[in-house]
């Protein structure tokens, strides 16, 4: 007869220190054994929230007006590994820490977004959160949300049949979201008059972040600002460029 979990405790937890037995856990970003984001993956997150939105020239809507977006760090070397273990590779592990980050972040943003402000999530593609089982995006808007004192709404779905936008180039992305992003009905009150803030994981082209804002703006909110884990940096950009983009105080 197996033996029975400790009085108190969770069945998930003793599974989860069982499957430790079997497979170590490693960093997700550097893979060296020990936490999900190891000190010194952890460390590329660090820092205080940077202006990133020139890196995506699909967010101006070509009527001259964008919004500002911020990033904790550059979406390359651990930082991009860690990201696709956790999107692509099953690391679900890695989401807790990731909404950790952004709650220690988020609260740098309350004089550039000004309260009172809604907190969106960028909507998954259906398949995607079938395949990943939780709204990864929606768990970082929900932790970015506490650090600011707010109130996380998902007020976004995708309709249609369309794809994850990973692999996809600059066209594709906007092409993917076309016409699919849509404000749900129960949200559309919540919305009227409202200011928020856009949560996702990575900006690319800002095609996601633009087809959320025109959504959101057509229900009646002001759309003001982004903040994302991290920026793909633009092509022939100098070393340091995220950095140098940084806005004083």
């Amino acid at each position: 007869m197996p033996a029975t979990a400790p009085r108190g405790r969770a069945l998930g937890d003793v599974a989860r220190e069982l499957l430790d037995l079997v497979l170590p856990a490693t960093c997700a970003g550097c893979g060296q054994p020990g936490p999900a984001l190891c000190p010194g993956c952890l460390h590329r997150f660090a820092g205080p929230p940077r202006r990133c939105e020139r890196a995506a020239g699909r967010l101006d809507r070509m009527d001259g007006t964008t919004v500002p977006v911020w990033a904790l760090a550059e979406n390359d070397g651990s930082v991009r590994r860690a990201v696709v273990a956790w999107k692509d590779r099953g690391r679900a592990d890695v989401t807790p820490w990731f909404a950790a980050v952004l709650r220690r972040a988020a609260p740098a943003l309350r004089g550039e977004v000004r309260a009172p402000v809604l907190v969106v999530p960028a909507p998954a593609s259906p398949r995607g959160r079938a395949r990943r089982g939780e709204d990864l995006v929606g768990a970082l808007a929900g932790s970015a949300a506490a650090g600011l004192g707010a109130r996380a709404l998902p007020a976004l779905r995708l309709a249609g049949a369309g794809r994850d936008q990973v692999g996809l180039g600059v066209r594709g992305r906007a092409a993917n979201l076309a016409g699919r992003v849509r404000v749900r009905p129960r949200a559309r009150a919540g919305l009227a008059g409202a200011r928020v803030l856009l949560v996702d994981d990575v900006l690319t082209t800002g095609a996601t972040l633009a087809a959320c804002r025109s959504a959101l703006e057509a229900a009646g909110a002001q759309v003001a600002g982004g903040l994302v884990l991290a920026v793909t940096r633009p092509p022939g950009s100098p070393t340091g460029w995220l950095e140098a983009a940084r806005e004083p105080g």
